[in-house]
């Protein structure tokens, strides 16, 4: 793209956090209200918080990159409600330890403790158990957003309310998000971690819904053929006293992490992984910890995240109707022993909510499946089947989350898919807002 003039721009490799996608893009990186809106109304653009969505949300070769990193303060606390106004780029994690402090939490979080809160909103993302707490947009009350057109203009329920339900799952096309007026609810003092041994994803379904109230839900599972579906479903109920042998949180994990050289996620490392896994969480049956632990496990994770090396991984992530999803598990688990892709790591989840526009949202169990070398023609091959196998059991698929995911796939897998996208649009009717994301899933 040619450079537009009458503001400054850095020229910068970006790159999606599964390492599926990068280009060199034009960056802005304003201090100043007044730089956003100094950028030309007809200039094409995206907004770029941490940047550590997995796929290509953030930047585009031929959009500007307006980074919010320098608009992340707190602005605002009624400690009486429970009310936090943030700018858009402050990050999740420095929000909940803000909070913390004061005794409150945001119910709502990703595992990226750097996400952004214009980022959250704008993926409307899941936490540790959706299908008690929602999505994003549950915990959200007003938002202050810049148009190109109109200029600045609050947004909730009640002021300009179809922008405001328009901004979650938006991916930025609604506009910029500038601050959000967050909802937050009181905190325990630390979670007791329990775990559940699980033999197959049909015994874990079962699980989850059986502790669908706990404040923490989530399993891990073996993607391996011989041992497919095998885990651990970790709840968490809340503690009303700190202890002393509560584990504290590692360092918040980096936007980037730096890949090995090779691979390691071969066959052998992924069981080596595994078993370790199984120690540590199927042999102990439970564990105190803190609250912003238990909140952000990926701290521990920059390991697991550098060994995939340079080619990166892929993460398709689809929610299963409850009446779908034994069989889906089952014909998946037949494609695994056929093909024998590598599978890293298989994360479930239960969701209670209503799927709305193009939210990951619905009443179902959700599969998150991580492999290494997506770009690899076995592995490839499998995805695609997988892909396959999801949609023919009506599965709702993750659009923040896989980036070889395409529009046709998209489409299918969300049934309202061109109805949504048009109610997005309204907002953006010239295409400006542009990302890798909203333009390979033609949004």
């Amino acid at each position: 793209m040619s450079t537009p003039r009458g503001f400054a721009l850095s020229q910068m490799e970006l790159r999606s956090f599964d390492r599926g996608f990068s280009t060199r893009c034009h960056v802005q990186k304003p201090d100043r209200y007044r730089l956003l809106e100094a950028l030309p109304g007809d200039v094409q653009r995206i907004t770029r918080g941490s940047g550590v969505s997995y796929v290509g949300a953030s930047f585009a070769a031929d959009s500007v990159v307006q980074d919010l990193g320098a608009f992340d303060r707190l602005l605002e606390l009624d400690a009486d409600q429970g009310l936090l106004t943030v700018e858009a780029g402050a990050r999740i994690g420095d929000v909940q330890r803000f909070a913390l402090a004061r005794g409150w939490m945001l119910p709502v979080a990703p595992g990226h403790p750097q996400a952004s809160i214009g980022g959250c909103i704008a993926a409307d993302v899941h936490g540790k158990n959706p299908a008690r707490d929602g999505t994003f947009r549950r915990h959200v009350e007003a938002l202050e957003l810049f148009d190109t057109a109109r200029g600045w203009m609050v947004a909730s329920a009640d002021e300009n309310p179809e922008r405001f339900a328009a901004c979650f799952a938006g991916f930025g096309v609604p506009g910029l998000i500038a601050s959000a007026t967050l909802r937050m609810v009181p905190a325990p003092a630390a979670y007791s971690l329990r775990n559940v041994a699980v033999a197959s994803l049909v015994e874990a379904a079962e699980v989850l819904r059986t502790h669908a109230g706990a404040p923490m839900l989530y399993g891990w599972h073996d993607g391996r053929p011989a041992q497919f579906g095998r885990g651990v479903i970790r709840f968490g109920l809340e503690a009303q006293e700190k202890t002393r042998t509560s584990r504290n949180v590692a360092a918040d994990l980096p936007g980037m992490i730096e890949p090995w050289s090779l691979c390691a996620w071969n066959r052998a490392g992924i069981g080596v992984m595994n078993r370790w896994i199984e120690r540590r969480y199927r042999r102990n049956s439970s564990e105190r910890v803190s609250v912003e632990a238990a909140m952000f496990p990926l701290n521990e994770a920059r390991r697991y995240f550098a060994a995939f090396g340079k080619d990166g991984f892929v993460e398709a992530q689809w929610l299963l109707p409850h009446a779908r999803y034994s069989e889906f598990v089952v014909a998946l688990g037949e494609e695994v022993k056929r093909s024998r892709p590598r599978i890293s790591l298989i994360a479930s989840k239960l969701f209670d909510g209503d799927a709305d526009g193009l939210a990951f949202d619905g009443k179902g169990i959700a599969l998150a499946i991580q492999l290494p070398q997506p770009r690899h023609a076995s592995q490839a091959a499998f995805i695609e089947r997988m892909t396959e196998l999801a949609l023919a059991h009506q599965g709702r698929p993750n659009l923040i989350k896989e980036s070889s995911l395409q529009a046709d796939a998209a489409r299918r897998g969300i049934p309202d898919f061109d109805a949504a996208r048009e109610r997005l649009r309204r907002f953006d009717p010239a295409g400006l807002q542009v990302s890798e994301l909203t333009r390979r899933l033609s949004l």
